[in-house]
């Protein structure tokens, strides 16, 4: 009984890491960049280790697979937050902009301001 519930254990898990893998079922790019720091990294050999020892060898080398998955992402998505921000480097804020933004009367709605205004055009010339 214990045999059988073991085998059909391993072949669930099996499964499982095979449909991650194939699918490329990951967790969220801050996920996969937390696991590629070295702490994290060494904790999965050694977890890997452990199922090809315990465990079917072929569960061991499917996470090593999905294992390898995720740290590919990890670094992928470092390399192109880093390409995307030297491709597009903050823009300085001139003055006119500056002025425009803090004048009463531009005509520029912030997105923090209120949509009912109490400035109304005026019908009449002005004459100096």
């Amino acid at each position: 009984m214990k045999i059988n519930a073991m085998t059909f254990f391993e072949n669930i898990l099996g499964v499982i890491l095979a449909i991650f893998i194939i699918f490329k079922i990951l967790p969220s790019p801050e996920i996969c960049r937390e696991f590629n720091e070295p702490l994290y990294i060494v904790l999965y050999l050694v977890f890997t280790l452990i199922l090809f020892a315990t465990l079917n060898p072929i569960l061991g080398f499917l996470f090593l697979i999905y294992g390898y998955q995720l740290i590919l992402e990890g670094k992928s998505g470092n390399q192109r937050t880093k390409i995307l921000q030297d491709l597009n480097p903050e823009r300085e804020v001139g003055l006119e902009e500056v002025v425009i933004h803090n004048s009463d009367f531009a005509r520029i709605k912030r997105k923090d301001e209120d949509s009912n205004t109490s400035v109304k055009p005026m019908l009449e010339k002005i004459t100096i």
